[in-house]
């Protein structure tokens, strides 16, 4: 596939108090047919230095202040290369021969059409509007950048599903509408700055909300699968509706286990469960105590489908980071934190390791404390006990977390040193990443991406955690 773009870009500038850009762009594309091959993405930014004006002169303790706004176009053509064409197969699927045919009672060799063409596919377009302000204090001892953005997304490219009565299961189309808005601030400050000892801070915080605008022809909402497991890759775990967010997850809410007191006890000492009792996905001759309770939310006395509710978000309230840098004399300290609030994970690693259901697979520690008939005062489903596979909040965690991330010490040699031995500059410093993450998630790290995609985030199993790393070096200059 090949890509060829043009870019104009006019900038304009008055008394450094005006500032104008505009640029215009042409993108072209082969993974488009001719008649959308390409596409023009405008924009414009307009800044204005507010502390230049007359009014704002004698503002001493202001030592900048601007206004900035934008608009823009821009484009995105990732989708797969073929994508606009019917493509042929020779294969065979799952054992099924697609691709042969009968000719003189035996099997030969054939082909099928596997996808449909789409001569109409085109580009992806994202138009985004922001509302900037940055302002100074004493000098730039204080310094404050505020931004808001609204960012809207049509014609996404995406491998749609199509009714069934096409005959296929999905085609590339241009579909649906996605919104993002949100707050992004900085704050800088310089606490303390003399010639011996200096202390500066950077905090930033960003705050974003996206909603599903709209989807498919006719449709309300897409539910999307993790293939992670073969008993769990066709049980639905996230789903969009129009006028909701993104990334939330799709289950049953988990209730406990079923105790004796949800049974009938038979004179064979069997238990069956009451009739007045929900039943968890399995019927009622299959439950037995110490299996896991799901909420029957419509209230039919049995729970399915229809009792699948929205049960955590993979998309945080919040993020950010907080950064402090300290000087004393030779030496320089670095502090880094970084942190997310407001997500939920899946952890699906607690769907194998807190089962029992597989002889071959050790368990966790907590399923120590699984349900037993001497062991009744317990939220862990017995072995077995996990009922049909299903998603439920009983793994659905808190993802928050606030880490460590970075901490870095260093030392410069005296410059009258340096200059006995003809040496310009030499520092050593050690350098850590990752140290300390504070989290309720029981997990090995709250910052995973396993299967990620923009419809599936905060998704949990066998992620490989972020390494402990020390770092010890020097930089010399001659």
């Amino acid at each position: 596939w090949s890509l060829m773009s043009f870019l104009s870009r006019v900038n304009y500038n008055y008394k450094g108090r005006y500032l104008l850009t505009a640029s215009f762009r042409a993108d072209g594309s082969s993974k488009f047919r001719d008649n959308n091959r390409w596409s023009y993405f405008p924009s414009a930014a307009l800044a204005w230095r507010v502390k230049d004006e007359a009014f704002l002169k004698k503002a001493d303790f202001l030592s900048d202040a601007k206004v900035r706004v934008g608009w823009g176009i821009t484009g995105n053509n990732r989708v797969d290369d073929y994508a606009t064409y019917a493509r042929l197969s020779f294969d065979n699927v799952s054992g099924v021969y697609n691709a042969y045919y009968s000719y003189n009672n035996s099997l030969q060799q054939g082909v099928y059409f596997s996808s449909l063409a789409n001569l109409d596919l085109k580009w992806e377009k994202t138009a985004q509007t922001n509302i900037g302000l940055d302002l100074g204090f004493f000098r730039q001892r204080i310094s404050l950048t505020a931004d808001y953005y609204n960012k809207r997304t049509s014609d996404l490219l995406l491998n749609a599903q199509l009714p069934y009565t096409m005959g296929y299961e999905t085609a590339y189309k241009n579909i649906g509408k996605t919104g993002n808005s949100g707050l992004e601030l900085s704050l800088s400050t310089v606490n303390i700055e003399t010639k011996r000892f200096s202390w500066s801070t950077v905090f930033n915080i960003s705050f974003n909300r996206n909603k599903v605008l709209a989807l498919s022809q006719n449709q309300e909402s897409v539910i999307s699968t993790v293939n992670w497991d073969q008993n769990f890759k066709d049980i639905p775990l996230y789903i969009a509706k129009i006028d909701q967010p993104l990334g939330q997850m799709y289950g049953y809410i988990w209730d406990g286990v079923y105790g004796y007191d949800d049974f009938d006890r038979l004179p064979s000492g069997t238990y069956i469960l009451k009739d007045n009792v929900s039943t968890n996905g399995n019927t009622r001759t299959l439950i037995k105590p110490g299996d896991i309770k799901y909420r029957d939310l419509n209230g039919d006395g049995e729970v399915n489908d229809k009792d699948r509710t929205v049960i955590g978000s993979g998309y945080p309230l919040h993020q950010g980071g907080f950064t402090n840098n300290f000087r004393y004399k030779q030496f320089d300290l670095n502090v880094f934190f970084q942190w997310s609030y407001g997500n939920d994970i899946l952890n699906a690693n607690r769907l194998l390791f807190e089962a029992g259901n597989k002889v071959y697979l050790n368990q966790y520690a907590t399923y120590e404390n699984r349900w037993t008939p001497d062991n009744t005062n317990t939220t862990m489903p017995r072995v077995g006990g996990q009922g049909p596979n299903a998603y439920s909040t009983r793994v659905v965690e808190d993802g928050s977390y606030l880490r460590l991330k970075t901490l870095s010490l260093g030392y410069n040699l005296p410059q009258a040193l340096l200059k006995r031995i003809n040496v310009k500059s030499f520092r050593v410093y050690t350098s850590a990443q990752n140290l300390i993450t504070w989290t309720y998630y029981s997990g090995y790290d709250p910052e995973v991406s396993v299967y990620y995609t923009g419809l599936t985030p905060g998704f949990d199993y066998s992620s490989y955690p972020r390494p402990k790393t020390i770092v010890f070096g020097f930089n010399l200059t001659l």
